[in-house]
């Protein structure tokens, strides 16, 4: 098993580290993965130990949590950028990440109406 450096520095690094992920090698990569999961959920448990479900939960808590800081990095961003084209861009960059957001959520089941 890799060692994996304490939680607080990888939430720290995450911000820098995405574009760096995307060229790095394989390993570096899964180790990087594993890294990110203990830092979202805040969990250095056994990672042997896997269950199916909870493992869905945090992997949808993680999702969401990553998709809030994206949306409050980019109105940060948005906000401090001085040109106006970019700004533009940015603006449309957040609008195209909600409709994904809204398209990706499954719609409710139909209510069942009961009968008497």
């Amino acid at each position: 098993m890799v060692a994996l450096p304490p939680v607080p520095l990888v939430r720290q690094r995450l911000r820098s580290s995405v574009k760096e992920f995307a060229i790095s090698q394989p390993g570096r990569r899964a180790a990087a993965l594993a890294a990110v999961w203990i830092a979202a959920t805040g969990c250095e448990a056994d990672l042997n130990h896997y269950d199916p479900e909870e493992a869905l939960r945090t992997y949808r808590l993680i999702e969401s949590e990553l998709r809030a800081e994206l949306r409050i990095s980019l109105g940060r961003a948005i906000t401090n950028e001085p040109h106006a084209a970019t700004r533009n861009t940015m603006i449309s960059m957040l609008e195209h990440l909600e409709e994904l957001e809204a398209a990706a959520v499954a719609p409710r089941p139909a209510r069942r109406r009961r009968r008497r």
